[in-house]
């Protein structure tokens, strides 16, 4: 049998290798008779094109789940998106049930070469907290420009009224472009809360397990704020050693809570089931005499995943 298969296995092998290179001839003779522009048309439906002269725009936000992904610290007080009444701004801490508001949405482009066009952004909230449930405001379009070129940033504006129930409520504005270079940095949150420390202040919010597993869950917390820009140094520096620095001035290790006061959840380190919702009762203590107004971003995970956050301001009297 063994010797049968040495004599005559590859013969076989030949002739299918001769079928093979039979079929690829008769292709190529069938293309050859095509017309050349069909010639050129791909076999599949979907083809990337992968052109120099092709770009994709990066349409983008202060997005909070992307930058704490990058290891950096983040505000829940969004620098990019504002509400305003009658043409004022105010406060997403201090807003009044049943009420009518303009949400206003900076968004950004990190391309220098491709605008969009009708660019969707979705306006949405939720009830106040970590982890709740999105609710949908409207949808609008913008025209986004090129980054430092017209229409750069642009604005997007959205009505809303308030539910009639009276409650705190966070903003979420999201770019949902479909050819984006860098989808992850699109959705942007507006979540904060103000107390007043004539004692510790209290707080209080909702933490949803939005997984279907269960989880054991704990917060971490920090003082970050964005800072003041840092002038332009009189030498120039090499891009590497910019961006270095630059991140190491964002790091959540770099803002620590200050020394002297104290933050307390209960419960700590709630377990909760799939789709379970727990409030959490926080009490943050300034040292004494303090005076002014202090963030305390407070962020919450699971087993090593980033769940959400939301910045509690703690105001001095």
């Amino acid at each position: 049998m063994l010797l049968k298969i040495l004599l005559f296995g590859w013969v076989k092998s030949f002739a299918n290798v001769l079928k093979l290179i039979w079929a690829k001839i008769l292709e190529c003779r069938r293309r050859r008779k095509i017309p050349e522009r069909e010639r050129k048309v791909p076999d599949g439906k979907c083809v990337p094109i992968q052109r120099p002269e092709f770009h994709q725009p990066d349409p983008l936000i202060y997005a909070q789940f992307y930058l704490m992904s990058l290891g950096l610290a983040v505000t829940w007080d969004n620098p990019d998106i504002v509400l305003e009444q009658a043409g004022v701004p105010v406060s997403s801490s201090k807003l009044q049930p049943d009420t009518d508001y303009d949400v206003i949405a900076r968004i950004w482009n990190n391309s220098t070469e491709a605008p969009v066009a009708g660019l969707p952004v979705q306006f949405s909230f939720l009830s106040f907290g970590i982890g709740t449930t999105n609710t949908a405001i409207g949808s609008t379009a913008v025209d986004l420009g090129v980054k430092g070129g017209p229409n750069h940033p642009a604005f997007a504006r959205m009505k809303w009224h308030t539910p009639k129930k009276v409650g705190h409520y966070c903003i979420q504005v999201f770019l949902d472009w479909f050819d984006d270079a860098n989808p992850n940095n699109n959705l942007g949150q507006e979540n904060t809360q103000v107390g007043t420390a004539h004692s510790p202040a209290d707080f209080t919010f909702n933490l949803r397990n939005a997984t279907p597993e269960w989880h054991d869950f704990h917060f971490e917390t920090d003082s970050y704020a964005i800072p003041a820009l840092l002038p332009c140094p009189e030498q120039p520096m090499r891009a590497a050693t910019r961006s270095t620095d630059d991140l190491a001035h964002h790091r959540r290790q770099a803002h620590p809570v200050p020394e002297g006061w104290s933050v307390e959840f209960n419960p700590s380190r709630p377990r909760l089931g799939p789709q379970e919702e727990v409030e959490i009762h926080a009490r943050i203590a300034p040292p004494a005499g303090f005076l002014g107004t202090q963030p305390v971003n407070v962020n919450a995970f699971y087993q090593g995943s980033f769940v959400g956050g939301v910045t509690l301001y703690v105001t001095g009297v």
